[in-house]
């Protein structure tokens, strides 16, 4: 009877083996889910980007036909290094009319500082001189030795009359006695003739010299006695400062043509502006380039940075000057130096080349990441980077 009860007793309520599976299971479920969380919040932030160099376009502001070509596309160039050389053209010519130009307006600007030279103001003053004698003359009246002189003439004049006439009278006696022909009795009158009229000029010389210089005489050489002494006042007292100004600037316009035409002539030697690789240069000897054309483009080597978009919620992570390690495929696990440069103060939207759908959607901030040491001598630009960040 004792075994027969034992038998019949309920079974004991003990907690299912499923039910304890399960809260396993789900204790072991929510542990991982704070635990994957948590490390993600602790782990660093992971920022791609695409190595980039810095380039230079170098050409010509005058441009030609191009002479030489100096370098090919690979090379790597010293700072000041020759890369093309133009054809210079008329600009040789050119050169030679500036600097005769420059040398024109320089004499003419030495001219007016040195002044008048000894003689030139010794020359001005004797024609004042003479002007001023000559004046003094026409003032003075006629001088009794001049009038003397006129004096003798007269009387010279007046005897050559009486010998033509006694001549005239002595032929006619004969002309009319049948003894001399026509023509001789002619040739006496017109010497006769002849003799009268020298003598009535030399009377009215002697009447000219006795009354003087007219009033009109003596006001013209007044005049020119007057010009010639200023003229001498104006070679003593030397150039006039507004004449010197405007030479002056002649010369700074001469000097600025010459510039000009040597600046071009510069141009025409297309050189590197500091150290970088060639990266495109295709001229040949023979093109021609315009003016302000590219002739080549180089490559900064030394000049290496990452462009990388961070995502606004991470912006706080990002300060300028901040030391990053940089991470390329080519050398896995190695670190780069870098720092970041420079962050756009705008935000932009993802571009669809660098990130998926879903992340496209969200706002960035785009980024340099500027490379030192040896990320300058061992990668590339164009190579794919990542940058790290510590929270």
């Amino acid at each position: 009877m004792a075994t027969q009860a034992a038998d019949e007793a309920p079974p004991s309520r003990g907690i299912p083996k499923p039910v304890i599976v399960l809260l396993v299971l789900a204790i072991g479920g929510f542990g991982g889910y704070f635990g994957y969380h948590r490390w993600q919040a602790t782990r660093p932030l992971e920022w791609s980007g695409t190595i980039e160099a810095r380039t230079i376009a170098v050409g010509s502001r005058t441009g030609g036909r191009v002479k030489e070509v100096l370098v090919r596309e690979g090379d790597h160039v010293e700072a000041g290094q020759v890369l093309v050389v133009l054809e210079p053209g008329d600009l040789d010519a050119q050169r030679l009319i500036a600097e005769a130009q420059l040398e024109t307006a320089q004499a003419a600007l030495d001219k007016l500082n040195n002044g008048a030279r000894p003689e030139e103001i010794e020359q001005a003053k004797a024609r004042s001189g003479t002007a001023e004698a000559a004046l003094a003359e026409l003032k003075h009246g006629p001088r009794a030795e001049a009038v003397a002189a006129q004096n003798a003439r007269l009387a010279g004049a007046q005897t050559a009359v009486d010998k033509a006439q006694r001549d005239v009278d002595r032929v006619k006696k004969l002309y009319d006695g049948g003894a001399l022909s026509k023509s001789e009795l002619d040739s006496v009158s017109s010497a006769l003739a002849a003799a009268v009229a020298q003598r009535d000029a030399a009377k009215e010389t002697l009447k000219e010299i006795r009354s003087g210089a007219r009033k009109e005489q003596i006001d013209q050489a007044s005049k020119r006695a007057d010009e010639a002494k200023a003229g001498a006042k104006l070679v003593e007292s030397g150039a006039r400062v507004e004449d010197i100004r405007a030479a002056a600037a002649q010369v700074k316009a001469a000097q600025g043509r010459l510039d000009q035409v040597l600046v071009n002539l510069g141009e025409l030697t297309v050189r590197a502006p500091r150290a970088a690789r060639i990266e495109t240069l295709v001229l040949r000897p023979g093109d021609l380039v315009a003016p302000g054309a590219r002739a080549a483009v180089l490559l900064e080597d030394d000049q290496l940075f990452v462009r990388v978009y961070v995502p606004e919620t991470q912006l706080g992570h990002a300060h300028l000057g901040d030391p990053l390690p940089v991470y390329v495929d080519t050398f896995p696990g190695r670190a780069f130096e870098g720092a970041i440069e420079q962050i756009d103060m705008q935000g932009q939207y993802s571009p669809r080349n660098l990130q998926t759908a879903d992340e496209r959607a969200n706002q960035v901030f785009a980024m340099r990441v500027g490379l030192r040491g040896e990320a300058t001598r061992e990668l590339r630009a164009g190579m794919a980077a990542l940058v790290k960040v510590e929270r």
